[in-house]
């Protein structure tokens, strides 16, 4: 199969992942489900109250003291006094009380968990499991939403689009949303050339939304154009609301544009071969399609698992409200989420294991604690400096094991210049060390984490589990080297 776009970008992504510590990130309460800002905040995540912006003398739009208010304005929206017309608002749905009882919750998407577990298996570092599931409720790519009715609530069903996995709680929106956006899935459009209508017209109507020519008011095929039009681009409207958007043109060469365009006529074609059923008019074919393809397009289901970017673009309403609360328990302490990875990383051969102060991370080396007194003397220097300074890094070890030499003296004029002994002896212990480390921290025998720290497997790692599979692990991952083996300075 051949690889899209999307799944391309979305492994790179991955790959380029950058985790950083928890203080780095925003804060949960700052961001909303998907990822995206809460509207009405500053860039310093402050929020000023309503009240507040109410009462700024400075607030643009604010009315004068003393203006009159209501009748001149309402008048001058009113359709029927002449004014432009009202926004249109879809109405306010009534709360289900059955909705709290709903359960939740959200999973890996293999596609993203793949990739990104084999980035973690190249790495010889420690991952914290919460960083990486805060990563993945950061992007809707990357994550699935299952939401189910539990066993005692029998009367309740969603209802789920079988193309894009969309949910709804009424079945006349799914399958407004079914017709709307994957029509063509069932029905193939055919043009065929006709002669452009005939008549004098005085004017032509056109979609103050879309631009389209819907043709003159008196002309036959009027009523069903504006119909198609509505269906198609904007079910959610009613069919009022979209007619007060319609615009008259009496303009001689919008009127002939429009009749250019009615030189193709087109049929709407369900179904190939023999068998198939050709409608000329568009009336005709919804009606086909209401009766014969919504029940595959629409089922009817009391658990759902729906991918995290359709949950992201669902309309405004209760269900979304149910999974945007959901989403923000979750990403303020992500314990459902990074128990499910946990286990889908070690059956892709990873390993997990409970640091000192109870945080889970994941890692594709085993932690494996040696005795120092019996490795050589460099590797017990190592052991020892991090065992009393857990949470170090690099840099720190090397410059107390290996401080920097002393610049060597400037030689008189004419006196020969003494070689810079103390500088290489320092250099070479300082490759020795990074040497050294660098194989400890790949048998196990040292933990780096993410940001860089390190600490020794004894006290510093409890609870390992092991990969349940060789997955993307390193082979050789066993319990490691013995310790005669570590005190004859084995390298990897």
């Amino acid at each position: 199969m051949t690889e899209t776009a999307s799944d391309s970008n979305k492994e790179q992504l991955v790959i380029d992942l950058n985790f950083v510590p928890g203080w780095a990130r925003k804060p949960p309460e700052h961001r909303t489900f998907g990822g995206a800002s809460e509207p009405g905040r500053d860039r310093g995540g402050s929020r000023e109250s309503d009240a507040a912006r109410r009462d700024r003398p400075d607030r643009p739009g604010r009315r004068p003291e003393g203006r009159p208010g209501g009748g001149a304005r309402q008048n001058r929206r009113d359709p029927s006094q002449g004014g432009r017309p009202a926004p249109f608002r879809a109405p306010v749905e009534p709360v289900d009380p059955r909705l709290a009882s709903l359960m939740v919750s959200f999973l890996p998407e293999r596609r993203g968990l793949a990739p990104l577990a084999h980035r973690l298996a190249k790495s010889y570092r420690a991952y914290s499991l919460f960083e990486v599931s805060a990563f993945f409720l950061s992007k809707p790519d990357y994550y699935l939403v299952k939401i189910e009715a539990p066993a005692d609530l029998k009367d309740f069903s969603f209802f789920q689009c079988s193309a894009c996995k969309a949910l709804f709680l009424d079945k006349d929106a799914a399958s407004a949303h079914a017709f709307a956006k994957h029509f063509d899935k069932y029905c193939t459009r055919e043009e065929q050339e006709m002669e452009p209508p005939k008549g004098n017209f005085m004017c032509v109507a056109r979609c103050g939304l879309s631009g389209v020519l819907l043709g003159p008011p008196n002309y036959h095929g009027y009523n069903e154009k504006v119909a198609e039009i509505q269906h198609t681009k904007y079910p959610d409207m009613p069919l009022e609301a979209f007619r007060k958007r319609i615009e008259t043109i009496h303009d001689a060469a919008v009127i002939e544009q429009w009749k250019e365009s009615m030189r193709k006529q087109v049929s709407y074609r369900f179904g190939t071969g023999e068998g198939s059923q050709l409608f000329t008019r568009f009336s005709e074919a919804e009606a086909h399609f209401r009766e014969h393809c919504l029940p595959e397009a629409i089922k009817t289901v009391r658990a759902a698992v729906l991918p995290g970017a359709v949950a992201h673009a669902m309309e405004q309403g209760p269900l979304r409200r149910l999974l945007e609360d959901a989403w923000q328990t979750e990403s303020r302490f992500p314990l459902k989420l990074s128990v499910t990875l946990r286990l889908a990383f070690r059956h892709l051969g990873l390993h997990t294991f409970k640091a000192a102060g109870g945080h889970t991370f994941v890692t594709a080396v085993a932690p494996n604690a040696i005795d120092p007194s019996h490795a050589v003397e460099v590797i017990r220097e190592i052991l020892d400096f991090i065992s009393g300074k857990p949470g170090c890094v690099r840099a720190e070890m090397l410059a107390q094991l290996a401080p920097p030499a002393s610049p060597a003296p400037v030689a008189a004029e004419g006196a020969e210049t003494p070689a810079p002994v103390a500088v290489e002896a320092v250099s070479a212990k300082e490759l020795e060390l990074k040497r050294q480390l660098q194989w400890l921290v790949e048998k196990g025998h040292v933990i780096e984490f993410s940001d860089g720290r390190m600490a020794v497997p004894a006290g510093a790692a409890a609870r390992v589990q092991m990969a349940r599979s060789k997955g993307h692990g390193r082979k050789g991952q066993e319990k490691g080297k013995s310790a005669e083996s570590v005190a004859k300075g084995e390298q990897a």
